[in-house]
């Protein structure tokens, strides 16, 4: 019998890591990816998500190559999770592009039963930040939450420290392959993550440095597999503000840590709650927060009694579930002096919305570089994402 999560690598590989189109076979083609191998060529290359360069792809990797990525990854001890899969996250078969397939290195915490919480933040972090972020993490953990983050430097590091000096789980989702040295400065922590029965998680099964887009289509992970997500310390053209429309997107809450009164470093912040984020310096008050729509209660507060100094804070207000609309973009020259695949996407956009589907098979770009260069466009005000990952130009 057929390990059908061959196919699921096989599709990857073809379509990209962060590509919609695998789960959309799985949902919709009759006998989805085992009836979608069989159905061949000729009938690939009749379907509207199906570009000439995905057909070449889907042609040109064997089941033969991906069984020997799943010898390889059993070999190293890694799990590989695809939609199929009892133990996949129930949460990522929810946003608008489920990975395809899932590498696991320890023990991933059973995401379907307990609550999860993604945390992240600037690398380049405050004192205060770091404080805040340890704070929130041990919080977290100790009232029985998994914390989810990137595992960087700065925030997602001191959040993760914190959880861990909780005794709790954590998993870290990576932009790279589970055997890279990238960011050898926190190798010991991802060790940390796994003796205390968390987990690495990564699409990309061969990637030793981040790429092109990878940080994007990693990112989308994190809110993905979590129920609400925090941010310490945005500024307002980061990386991070795409975790707030991640969230938004996903039908996720967004909690933001205010910072210090007035601080630039957190002008991102204070945008994102004038939009509705809601406001929290307490890890506690999050799981409560969310006890109030999933039933959960979390640890009584004796056993988040210790651990790291806590950051001084205002009192805190009572949550309101409150919808996080996009963030605003100021508008620019549109089209000046861009890159040529920015003006090419531009140009595509120009005629109306498009789903990142219908710009792979217009552009012939992957979806991780498309969402790259979105990302960029996005951040200068040039386009405005809208759900189902779909975009159209501001204004």
């Amino acid at each position: 019998m057929i390990d059908p999560n061959l196919y699921w690598v096989w599709l990857q590989h073809a379509f990209g890591e962060g590509s919609p189109a695998p789960y959309r076979i799985y949902r919709e083609f009759p006998g989805g990816p085992e009836g979608f191998y069989q159905a061949g060529p000729v009938c690939w290359n009749t379907l509207d998500y199906v570009s000439e360069q995905h057909a070449v792809a889907l042609a040109g990797f064997p089941l033969a190559a991906a069984q020997s990525r799943l010898e390889y990854a059993a070999g190293m001890g890694w799990e590989v999770l695809t939609p199929e899969c009892e133990k996949y996250p129930d949460a990522l078969r929810n946003i608008s592009d489920p990975p395809a397939v899932l590498y696991i290195k320890g023990r991933l915490p059973d995401l379907n039963r307990l609550p999860a919480i993604g945390v992240a933040g600037a690398r380049e972090a405050m004192p205060a930040s770091e404080d805040a972020a340890k704070q929130l993490g041990y919080q977290l953990a100790a009232g029985g939450a998994v914390v989810v983050s990137g595992g960087a430097l700065g925030v997602d590091s001191c959040a993760i420290s914190g959880a861990l000096s909780a005794m709790g789980r954590v998993v870290s989702v990576l932009p790279v392959d589970l055997s890279s040295p990238y960011l050898a400065q926190n190798a010991g922590l991802r060790q940390r993550i796994l003796d205390q029965g968390g987990a690495l998680a990564t699409e990309y099964f061969s990637q030793r440095n981040p790429g092109r887009g990878s940080f994007q289509v990693r990112n989308r992970l994190i809110p993905g597999m979590s129920q609400g997500m925090v941010l310490v310390q945005v500024s307002q053209k980061s990386g991070s503000m795409l975790y707030a429309r991640h969230a938004a997107d996903q039908g996720r809450s967004l909690y933001v840590y205010p910072g210090p009164e007035g601080a630039a470093e957190y002008a991102g912040s204070r945008l994102l709650l004038d939009q509705g984020a809601l406001p929290v310096w307490d890890g506690g008050a999050v799981l409560e927060d969310r006890g109030r729509w999933t039933g959960y209660r979390p640890a009584p507060a004796k056993t988040r009694a210790k651990g790291p100094r806590r950051v001084p804070s205002p009192p805190q207000p009572v949550l309101e579930a409150v919808p996080m609309p996009q963030p605003a973009r100021a508008l620019a020259d549109r089209g000046a002096d861009l890159p040529p695949e920015q003006k090419r996407l531009l140009e595509c956009l120009a005629a109306g919305e498009r789903s990142i589907g219908q710009l792979e098979e217009a552009l012939g770009l992957p979806a991780g570089k498309l969402m790259a260069q979105m990302t960029l466009l996005e951040l200068d005000g040039l386009v405005e994402s809208l759900p189902g990952k779909r975009f159209k130009l501001s204004g």
